[in-house]
């Protein structure tokens, strides 16, 4: 079964080309086969990562020293900022987000506002600061 008789696209009609795209087909009224596909696989994905401050985050916040407390971070970055929260006590995993966040590894990353790169920065010495004064010498 072709796909055009799937999704009941009239080849005939002057919108249609072999190259159309999604959003030609889909301003017609029709289904796109992208819809489709993702109907049927929504339920495979993983949860949505929350864009909004959780509680936890909060709670870790106000745990740090006001002077490493990223206000911007949680401002504009509220799901990087769940993330650092949750590894906070598992230094391995944080220490390797930390570095994904401030290296640039794909090559034409545009970076993070100046303030809240001072806060990530400001953080991860932070955070080896406890690591270094709670380590036996």
């Amino acid at each position: 079964m072709s796909t055009d008789r799937a999704l009941n696209i009239d080849t005939s009609s002057e919108l249609y080309t072999e190259d159309a795209t999604e959003e030609k087909l889909t301003a017609r009224g029709t289904t796109s086969r992208m819809d489709i596909e993702f109907e049927e696989y929504k339920h495979l994905r993983r949860a949505e990562p929350a864009c909004k401050v959780l509680p936890r985050t909060l709670k870790w916040v106000a745990s740090l020293l006001p002077n490493v407390q990223p206000t911007s971070l949680l401002r504009h970055y509220a799901r990087i900022a769940n993330v650092i929260a949750a590894a906070w006590r598992h230094t391995s995993s944080l220490h390797s987000y930390m570095d994904d966040l401030l290296g640039d590894k794909r090559g034409a990353r545009q970076g993070f506002p100046p303030e809240v790169l001072r806060e990530l920065v400001a953080l991860k010495r932070y955070h080896d600061s406890l690591e270094a004064s709670s380590s036996p010498d």
